[in-house]
């Protein structure tokens, strides 16, 4: 089977739609239901009902869906393990990093890595924490870089590479701070947090949280770097790693004191890494 095939259904499986999987892929349509069909034929039955402007999986569908990720990341795996016994650093590396990571963190250590390993052909994906999850978990992306969820899935590793304190910040003119107590006041005040059921949004509610602080009115922007600027136009209070407060950014209170952001690398724990994979893992551990 052309494992084409099986990542074409794959990615139609996910979004739901034979339209939006080949901008995805950038395929024709035509092009798309020909490889789903090729793969129909295969296994015999259909994989897709068709409702409204959308797909949903068959049974078939579903048990394949179920299935597939192991089957790819298997051959996937078995090809990589036979390309690296030369003990060459070479090939593709697909990784999967989140904005603030790749704008922030990273950059320290990519130059060194493409210097030092020339035939590696390192293509970053820059995407939110949790889709970042998703597609290592399924075998689309070997690696990623980003936040750690409150709850870790047993089917990946996680290595601490970061851990970032949080501040809570404001204008340093902004009305709250007129108040005597100005953490007593937070909730009379808009807050500016990422959009809900992010992994950093969970964070920062699970801290204010610890803290008892409750949430007004919450308005909600995508990158922590937007944040900082919708905040450092009186928009609102937020919490901010401390790289990202400076002028006319001020911390709200010293003396609440959040924990740390703890960021790093994820890959599934039944496959072996690539040598290009493992040469970046020590690379972000060596430079820690």
């Amino acid at each position: 089977m052309d494992t084409d095939l099986l990542r074409t259904f794959l990615s139609v499986a996910s979004i739901g739609s034979f339209t939006l999987a080949a901008k995805k892929l950038q395929l024709t349509q035509p092009a798309l239901s020909k490889r789903i069909k090729r793969l129909e034929a295969i296994v015999g039955t259909n994989l897709f009902d068709r409702v409204g402007n959308h797909v949903i999986e068959t049974e078939a569908g579903r048990l394949l869906r179920q299935q597939a990720p192991a089957i790819l990341g298997g051959i996937d795996n078995t090809l990589q393990e036979i390309r690296d016994l030369t003990g060459k650093v070479s090939g593709q590396l697909h990784i999967g990093t989140s904005h603030y990571i790749g704008l922030h963190l990273l950059p320290n250590y990519l130059e060194h890595y493409i210097d030092t390993y020339p035939e590696v052909d390192l293509n970053i994906d820059f995407i939110d924490s949790e889709l970042a999850y998703e597609r290592v978990l399924t075998g689309d992306l070997e690696l990623a870089l980003l936040t750690f969820p409150n709850q870790a899935d047993p089917r990946l590793n996680h290595q601490l590479i970061w851990q970032e304190a949080l501040q809570m910040v404001c204008h340093k003119d902004y009305e709250l701070l007129n108040h005597d107590n100005p953490t007593s006041q937070l909730s009379r005040y808009p807050c500016i947090l990422p959009p809900a059921h992010t992994f950093p949004r969970e964070l920062f509610e699970q801290q204010l949280d610890a803290l008892g602080v409750h949430l007004g009115k919450v308005k909600t922007a995508n990158y922590l770097e937007v944040i900082a600027k919708l905040v450092a136009c009186k928009m609102g209070w937020t919490l901010l790693p401390e790289r990202l407060v400076s002028e006319p950014l001020t911390v709200i209170s010293k003396e609440r004191n959040l924990s740390v952001r703890s960021m790093g690398i994820i890959y599934r724990t039944n496959k072996t890494l690539s040598n290009a994979a493992q040469a970046l893992v020590d690379l972000l551990h060596q430079q820690q």
